[in-house]
């Protein structure tokens, strides 16, 4: 991987983005593939390999489905088309075209919605409309978004430890914060001896999930649960900076779990994929015990991330249904602390934002909102331009350094269309 001077960053080092096709360089390809050419476990986040792993994942790890239901799938009808390639971007001086954009994010799909109707559709490589593509933490932003939902449903209060829920929980430092400060990421404790730092991998969560191989000799916790009740205390919950990690989201979705008596991937299907119409089931990735990874779990296709979005957009209603209750929706709109935000090293990336219900709020002119996942999946919503952009990727870089080139991306289409 190559960590010379970046264009889209100065001279930030930052890596950029493979551009090969899998398929026509031969990864996976042929029976069996070359030695040179097979994708495991072991290698599936090298530079060579990433794309394909992101494509593939059910190849290489374990999954379940998330179902999306027998009825027909909800139709997308088609707006005014964007003639994005023609769109230049604005970014630190200079005017990037669309291909330029694709190259630098390593992008493998665009979709983009305006008013309900697609209006831009693009694959690029081996990326097609009917391939499941990993989201990454962009599964967060559903999980939080079920907790909330529940919530005003009375089946939980956001004000209780996650403890009263899972008492197994009482041992861990997970188990003393409220189901409000997981949702918020302001839940304070750490996995081993070093606090997870932004922009890294969060190694510890990677080799006890089984995600990426263990080390020699590895002797940590072995799945989801024994990784929780493994948190230790630091400062108190609710004190400092914004603080994301992944164990917020695990803790979440155990309590979903206790509560709901139902699997994650299982909640997905029933009040997410088969209200909006999905038009395909979704995968989601178990960890060495067989349960759902909440935090960076799930894939799926572009238009059915679209559909999400689209019902978000508007105030959680799809096909005159009210899948997501509008209160939810307008408090994560509202966004969450903008001060812990801005003392977050999140904020380096994204000034003036803040994190509310394991989404991102912008506070940007365009109202927007939306859901993040490493090496590049987004989902922006923009209620004031009736815009729902999809963006899947294959971009290496974990620093968050690209973050401004998409959001001024994004501007650039949702001008355009207003």
């Amino acid at each position: 991987m190559s960590h010379t001077s970046d264009p889209a960053g100065g001279t930030s080092g930052l890596p950029e983005a493979n551009l090969d096709v899998p398929s026509e360089v031969g990864v996976m390809v042929g029976f069996p593939p070359l030695p040179e050419n097979q994708v495991r476990a072991a290698n599936a986040a090298s530079p060579r390999f990433l794309r394909w792993s992101l494509l593939n994942a059910s190849q290489i790890h374990n999954t379940v489905r998330v179902s999306r239901g027998l009825d027909p799938a909800a139709p997308l009808s088609h707006g005014n088309a964007l003639d994005f390639d023609a769109l230049a971007i604005p970014y630190q001086g200079e005017s990037i075209p669309a291909g330029e954009f694709f190259r630098r994010t390593g992008t493998d799909a665009l979709l983009v919605m305006h008013r309900g109707g697609i209006v831009f559709e693009r694959y690029l490589g081996d990326m097609g409309r009917r391939t499941l593509h990993a989201l990454n933490s962009a599964t967060k932003s559903l999980v939080g978004t079920l907790v909330a939902m529940l919530a005003t449903e009375g089946e939980l209060d956001v004000q209780a430890r996650a403890s009263h829920y899972v008492p197994e929980l009482a041992s861990s430092a997970l188990g003393s914060a409220t189901l409000d400060q997981l949702l918020d990421m302001r839940a304070n404790f750490r996995f081993g001896d070093a606090p997870h730092q932004a922009g890294k991998l969060q190694l510890e969560v990677h080799h006890a999930l089984g995600t990426l191989p263990r080390p020699p000799g590895y002797a940590g916790p072995d799945g989801i649960h024994e990784l929780m009740l493994s948190a230790r205390p630091t400062t108190p919950h609710g004190s400092g900076p914004m603080r994301y990690d992944n164990g917020s989201t695990e803790a979440l979705g155990w309590v979903l779990t206790r509560v709901t008596g139902r699997r994650i991937a299982r909640l997905l299907g029933e009040r997410f994929w088969e209200p909006i119409g999905a038009e395909m089931d979704g995968d989601f990735l178990l960890d060495t015990k067989k349960f759902e990874i909440a935090a960076f779990g799930l894939q799926a296709c572009a238009r059915d991330v679209a559909r999400f979005g689209e019902m978000m957009r508007c105030d959680g209603s799809a096909a005159g249904r009210q899948v997501v209750p509008a209160a939810v929706v307008d408090d994560i709109r509202r966004g969450g602390d903008r001060a812990a935000f801005a003392a977050s090293p999140s904020a380096v990336h994204r000034p003036g934002g803040s994190y509310r219900r394991q989404w991102w709020v912008n506070h940007d002119v365009w109202d927007s909102y939306q859901v993040s996942g490493q090496y590049g999946q987004r989902l922006w919503i923009s209620p004031r331009a009736e815009t729902v952009i999809v963006q899947l990727s294959t971009d290496p870089d974990a620093s968050g350094s690209r973050e401004p080139l998409r959001g001024a991306a994004y501007a650039a289409i949702a001008g355009a269309l207003s």
